[in-house]
């Protein structure tokens, strides 16, 4: 057996399968977008907390920053927010990549799926058509056949009857 025939008659499951994989693709379309969010949530968050501790410009404090530890703390602050460049690029990155390129790709498949089944529904009817007109031409079938063994029983009957003329039989005959 192929691949195919083991789909025949499985239309209604053909229709819930395929729509349950675009609902997993919109699924992940749904998180990822969510994540992008938090990313960008998060760059915001280090940003804003690199910003608080940076030293305020021609203070006292910035002249204590030229001391050792005080250059490691400014270091820290300064990856801090180069940490949150990057969340910035993966939230971009994920935006233009994944989620553009996804949605783009669940749009097709939406269309070719609504393509797919509308001329699965046509077959369906042209399917349903033909049983429909073969069970009218096997009735019509059975019917003439009756018709044409009481013709011929009827035309043996005159026949072997004396008493009717050759005229008689070629009547019922339909010569």
């Amino acid at each position: 057996m192929s691949w195919g025939t083991e789909l025949w008659d499985q239309f209604d499951n053909l229709e819930k399968h395929t729509q349950w994989g675009i609902d997993i693709l919109e699924k992940y379309i749904k998180f990822v977008k969510e994540r992008t969010e938090i990313e960008l949530s998060y760059a915001k968050q280090l940003r804003n907390l690199s910003k608080k501790y940076q030293p305020k410009k021609n203070s006292k404090e910035e002249e204590e920053y030229r001391y050792t530890a005080c250059k490691a703390f400014l270091s820290t602050l300064n990856e801090m927010n180069d940490y949150a460049g990057q969340h910035e690029v993966v939230s971009e990155n994920l935006t233009s990549q994944i989620i553009a390129g996804l949605a783009r790709y669940v749009q097709e498949v939406k269309q070719e799926r609504k393509s797919h089944f509308h001329d699965g529904r046509k077959a369906q009817q042209h399917i349903e058509t033909c049983w429909k007109q073969l069970e009218s031409s096997k009735r019509r079938f059975e019917r003439d056949c009756k018709e044409a063994d009481r013709a011929q029983q009827y035309f043996e009957k005159m026949d072997a009857d004396i008493n009717v003329t050759k005229a008689d039989v070629e009547k019922v005959r339909g010569k």
